[in-house]
């Protein structure tokens, strides 16, 4: 895994079956890992990113086709521009999901703080 995203990845195996990545671009490491440990992934990007072994769907977070997101338990993020992060909020909020962002390391992304295996990231929880 390119990014120290253990803890992330433990975090998200153990408590959900069904997650969607917003924001994938170039790194598909962490959608694989959770594919690998037997969660449900599809991934969303504004551009047509093309990676083996995960869905990747066009769609724009700040227009969002909420019916991607039917059933999903679970919207995540790493290092997403900082200005986005209210609509993945929302997306979330909408579908009922939790939402989880590992922003950069000196970001301040909101939600409650968890660190886990040397990886910090916030969690919204809708339950």
């Amino acid at each position: 895994m390119r990014c120290s995203c253990k803890g992330v990845v433990d975090y998200i195996t153990d408590r959900y079956s069904y997650a969607a990545e917003i924001g994938i671009g170039h790194f598909p490491d962490v959608a694989l890992a959770l594919i690998e440990r037997g969660v449900q992934v599809f991934a969303t990007d504004i551009r047509p990113f093309q990676h083996n072994g995960v869905n990747v769907v066009v769609d724009d977070v700040t227009q969002p086709n909420l019916s991607l997101y039917a059933g999903v338990q679970l919207i995540y993020s790493l290092r997403p521009p900082p200005e986005l992060v209210a609509y993945m909020e929302r997306v979330a909020a909408a579908v009922s999901a939790d939402l989880i962002v590992k922003p950069l390391a000196s970001e301040h992304a909101g939600g409650k703080l968890i660190s886990r295996a040397n990886t910090s990231f916030f969690l919204w929880d809708t339950t």
